[in-house]
């Protein structure tokens, strides 16, 4: 079985599956006789950590801003109820609603939200700080609706919260690496231009060592080109 090129338009995911498969697969044998194949496997083994961490920073990003987009939410609930109490026909509701207005305007809605993410938290905490105090707590009974957006934001806020300190860390553990995508391109070229012609050359010259490994390479990396082929004709 002939070992085909691993696809340039195979997902981030798909790479790393790859490497790994390839890798768990030459565990099967001891390539420590073989020096080359051994640097080439220990470097796509690095190579395939770096790029897993990099996909998982990425999930981990793409979660944070869906979770600042629902804070976001949240807020401009919040900033909108008050706004069309403003305007309430029973003056008791309407002044309720000034106090209550006057307390959002400190911080702005547009400001605060297109704050970087460190910093609208800082203030979002800090204008759930003021909404919870006792004298503003009596003025929001008055608002039908406001205490429920206000927990809203809370429990928002809360989950933001949780989602960025992983986050954090991981940017940390992580450092300024290259991105997922340009990892994946490391380790494309790693796999194509180094292993599977290496494995090309040596099953034709020495198949009692090499054909085993190099058949099962062949079909990880066939079954995974066949996905994405089906995935371009679906587009």
């Amino acid at each position: 079985m002939s070992i085909e090129k691993l696809m340039y338009k195979s997902y981030n995911g798909e790479v790393a599956s790859v490497a790994q498969a390839i890798l768990q697969t030459s565990a099967n044998n001891d390539w420590s006789a073989d020096a080359y194949l051994s640097s080439l496997l220990d470097l796509l083994g690095t190579k395939e950590d770096l790029l897993t961490s990099g996909i998982k920073r990425n999930k981990i990003a793409s979660i944070l801003d869906e979770k600042d987009d629902i804070r976001d939410n949240h807020l401009r609930s919040l900033f909108h109820l008050i706004n069309g109490y403003l305007h309430y026909p029973a003056e008791d509701v309407s002044t309720a609603a000034g106090a209550v207005s006057s307390i959002l305007n400190k911080y702005g809605l547009s400001e605060t939200i297109e704050e970087n993410y460190a910093q609208e938290s800082s203030l979002v905490e800090s204008l759930i700080k003021d909404l919870e105090a006792p004298e503003t707590q009596a003025t929001i009974a008055k608002l039908p609706g406001i205490s429920v957006c206000i927990d809203g934001l809370k429990t928002a806020q809360a989950d933001f919260t949780t989602t960025f300190v992983t986050y954090a860390e991981m940017k940390a553990k992580l450092g300024s690496k290259d991105s997922a995508t340009k990892i994946k391109t490391g380790v494309l070229k790693l796999i194509n231009d180094d292993l599977v012609n290496y494995l090309r050359a040596m099953s034709k010259a020495m198949p009692e060592v090499y054909s085993d490994f190099s058949a099962a390479t062949a079909q990880i990396i066939a079954d995974n080109n066949d996905k994405v082929k089906k995935r371009g004709k679906k587009a």
